[in-house]
């Protein structure tokens, strides 16, 4: 079974598949690529959400048995014939495309924010942010205009706090993989 936050961008095999993948992380959420013809019905990570580019695929996902309580979303192309089955929600392809692709996934999973992300204040965000990105306890001290005890103290509390939820952290990249995951970094985009 997938993660129960997760949404499923059925495969057409093009590099849309990945923008749609990308879209919906920076929406706020994970994304797999559920492949319905290399993967066997039965092989395919379940979703909650799945989101489809052809009526041929919304046909294949709504008869597939283990999507049966999922919520379906096709996203509408030009010229596109929009399936006509029940309880599928279709997202426009207009300047808003995005704002209602946002509102469908918050509707089904609720807020990003609300995906059990562990709280850190706008400076801790700051000053772990720099410290975890690579910079040493000194650098992130002087780029923010604090004592390197500082830095360390919000290390601790933080680190902290991600214990006390069950994550626990040992090292810098395990605090950057977790405030990644909990979006309160943005890795930076490939050049």
């Amino acid at each position: 079974m997938g993660d129960v936050r997760e949404v499923g961008v059925v495969a057409e095999h093009d590099l849309v598949d990945l923008a749609l993948v990308e879209l919906v992380r920076r929406c706020g959420y994970r994304a797999v690529i559920l492949d319905c013809e290399q993967d066997a019905a039965d092989d395919l990570p379940v979703t909650p959400v799945v989101l489809a580019r052809t009526g041929i695929r919304v046909a294949q996902v709504s008869a597939n048995p283990a999507f049966a309580g999922a919520a379906i979303a096709v996203m509408e192309t030009a010229g596109m014939v929009v399936p006509q089955v029940r309880g599928i929600t279709v997202i426009p392809s207009n300047d808003d495309a995005v704002k209602h692709l946002r509102a469908f996934l918050e509707g089904v999973l609720g807020a990003p924010g609300d995906r059990g992300a562990v709280p850190l204040s706008p400076r801790e965000r700051e000053i772990l942010g720099t410290y975890v990105l690579g910079a040493t306890v000194e650098q992130t001290a002087a780029e923010h205009y604090v004592a390197g005890s500082t830095v360390r103290t919000h290390y601790r509390r933080v680190t902290a706090r991600y214990a006390v939820a069950g994550r626990p952290v040992t090292n810098k990249v395990q605090l950057l993989l977790h405030m990644v995951a909990d979006g309160w970094i943005d890795l930076p985009e490939p050049s």
